[in-house]
Order: structure tokens, then sequence, then C-alpha cells
């Protein structure tokens, strides 16, 4: 996808990766649209892009993923302000396993995402006045392997995975025009890693066990992060594509659709 004149909605875009990927869109000439629960934060980014970019190119809308009427709202508003809406990142995330924040793990790392993908099939859809576009769904390298010291994060990261390749493998893709891709970032130097290594103080097990990884794999930036992103957006044929991206192993496909989806037969 040429990204010069597109318009994208970034989640989770006023800081660390979710502000990487939309500021990458931009530099390529794309619109981009940030939604975030963080008001000041995001007011804060746009005041930055606004002198950068100029303030016809990007906008702050405060939103949570996981209400319905909020999220449609940013659709709404987008298509209103842009003229309409090519590509979706679903990028908001959080990492929270104690007994009273798993379930939020879950709303927004894999609910919100359900969520923004469905609400992207229906206002992208090219049958229903639409224009087509592409879902980039932020899973993790937790979501291909399993990471015994965060299991709700690994498994709403595995849902990501497995939920957006289905969706790709629908045969009336191709009808709607709407592709669908999911990328795993491995450790990232972000806030989220921070609170990793925080929240795993008391247990000392755990903690070995991430510094170990962290050691074995890397940690990269998000920079990194980004160049894999916008070659996995730029892509000429990107339904179906599982992109991982880690500082040991670099950019690597684990899954590249490239055949039409053809009906389950189960």
């Amino acid at each position: 996808m040429k990204l010069q004149g597109k318009v994208a909605i970034v989640t989770g875009g006023a800081q660390g990766i979710g502000r990487g990927f939309a500021e990458g869109l931009l530099r390529k000439g794309a619109k981009v649209c940030i939604c975030d629960i963080k008001q000041a934060t995001g007011n804060a980014t746009l005041d930055i892009w606004n002198k950068q970019f100029g303030k016809d190119c990007s906008m702050f809308l405060r939103c949570d993923v996981t209400d319905h009427d909020q999220f449609e709202g940013v659709m709404k508003k987008v298509i209103e302000k842009f003229g309409g809406v090519d590509i979706l990142v679903n990028n908001a995330g959080v990492n929270g396993e104690e007994p009273e924040k798993w379930r939020k793990t879950v709303h927004i790392n894999l609910v919100g995402v359900i969520e923004g993908t469905m609400l992207a099939t229906t206002y992208m859809d090219k049958t229903a006045s639409g224009r087509g576009g592409l879902v980039v769904n932020i899973a993790s390298a937790a979501g291909l392997t399993p990471v015994f010291y965060i299991p709700v994060y690994t498994g709403s990261k595995y849902g990501v995975v497995g939920f957006t390749r289905s969706m790709a493998a629908d045969p009336r893709v191709f009808d709607t025009g709407v592709s669908y891709a999911v990328l795993c970032p491995a450790f990232t130097d972000t806030n989220m890693l921070n609170e990793t290594y925080m929240a795993q103080t008391e247990n000392k097990d755990s903690l070995r066990e991430i510094i170990t990884l962290a050691g074995k794999i890397g940690i990269q930036t998000v920079a990194d992060v980004v160049n894999g992103f916008l070659q996995l957006v730029e892509a000429d044929s990107n339904n179906g594509d599982v992109m991982a991206v880690s500082k040991q192993n670099g950019i690597q496909y684990i899954n590249r659709q490239r055949q039409k989806p053809q009906e389950n037969k189960l």
C-alpha cells in the first residue's frame, strides 16, 4: 500500500510504540488520528506533530477501545475530517496478571482488538461505501510462544493472532477490500517492559526468567519495530501475514498467506 494521502487510526498512539507507528505513517505522507485514554499525553503529542507535519495532518481523540460507542465515534469523526479510513492499527494494550487486573488485560488486548477490527470491517467495506484498507493488529512475541510468568497477557495475544488470521481467511475479504495482518514485537524499550520488570520484583524465579530471556533475545528500540511495521503496511499483498520483530532475529514472517482464502471444510 502506498501511504501518501492515506488515512490511519492508531489506538494507544499517544506514546510508546503506538506513537512510533503514527509518526512513521506521518513521515510517509499519511494523515493520522491517534486515540488513547491519556488525554494530556495525546494533546502534547498532537502539539508536536502540528508543528512538525502541519495542523491538517493529525488529530487526537480520547477513546476507551473497549467502549463500542466511543470507538465508533472515533471512526465517524475521522471519516468526517479526512474523508475516509484506510488503515486501522489496533495497538492499545496493557499487561496485568493480578486478580484485580487480569480481566482488564483481556478486555483491552483482545476485546478491544476485536471491537476495532469489526468496526473497521464495517466502515472500510467496499461493498458498503467504504474504500477498502488494512487492519494491523498488534500482538506480541508472547502470542507465538508460551510465557509462564504472564499467562493472561500471553493468552490475550495468542487470541489476537488467531482472531486476525481467521478474519484474513474469510473468502469475503476480496469483496470487501479489507485485509488483516498481525505484528508481533519481542522485548522493546518501552514503559510496558519496565512495568513488566516491576511487576515481578517479588517473584524471583519469574524475574530471573525475564532477565535471561531479555539477555538472550535482546531489547530492541521502538524504531526497530516501526521499520517492521512499515514494511508490513507497505507490502502489495499482506492479508493474513504474521510478522515477528526482535533484536535477535530482526524481521521475520511467521505466516505469509498469499493464496485466496478457502472455506473451512471441517
